[in-house]
């Protein structure tokens, strides 16, 4: 499988772990490490997604919720909110993250698209509006990358792009997105 840059969240924010810990000073602003160490990113983090329009920056539809948790290690798992995906039609995203100067991290994971939906659009012929709003999926995979900096102990913010891949490989839907974040405590 083929993986491309998706979706941004920008993050910036502090760990603490209920454990004593050490102050540290980074580019003028200080964060408190757990005793083990860890990276101010590690935990979990609610986060409201809004997809853009990549040439106007406009937001598309209203915001969809998910939840992230960042492994120290550098790894994720994602389970997305939102009703553009049929129920079971989207796993959970696994992937990696990385730490550079400032703040800034850097997330890329994956999800299984397992079936075939058609689009329901307002405006389209055959549009129900009994049925949620969708673009229509096909069976394959998404990719999402995110640049992510934390802008407090507990909030972030991210901006990145998104991949819509058939089970053949090719391509069939890009875009865009910001997002903001919480961390769960």
């Amino acid at each position: 499988m083929q993986s491309r840059p998706s979706k941004t969240l920008v993050v910036r924010g502090l760990t603490a772990l209920g454990l004593a810990g050490l102050l540290l000073a980074t580019s003028g602003s200080s964060l408190l490490a757990s005793a083990n160490d860890s990276d101010p990113l590690t935990g979990t983090w609610s986060i409201q997604v809004t997809l853009r329009d990549c040439t106007t920056g406009l937001p598309i539809g209203a915001p969809v919720n998910s939840l992230v948790a960042f492994h120290e290690g550098g790894t994720l798992s994602e389970s997305a909110g939102g009703v553009g995906f049929a129920i079971g039609q989207r796993s959970p995203g696994h992937g990696i993250w990385t730490k550079e100067p400032n703040h800034i991290y850097h997330q890329k994971f994956i999800a299984l698209i397992n079936f075939d939906t058609p689009a329901n659009l307002p405006g389209t012929p055959g549009f129900d509006p009994t049925k949620p709003v969708s673009p229509g999926f096909f069976a394959g995979w998404q990719t999402v990358s995110h640049t992510l900096e934390l802008t407090d102990d507990n909030h972030a913010a991210s901006a990145g792009t998104n991949a819509f891949y058939r089970t053949d490989g090719t391509v069939y839907r890009t875009g865009c997105s910001t997002a903001v974040a919480e961390r769960f405590r």
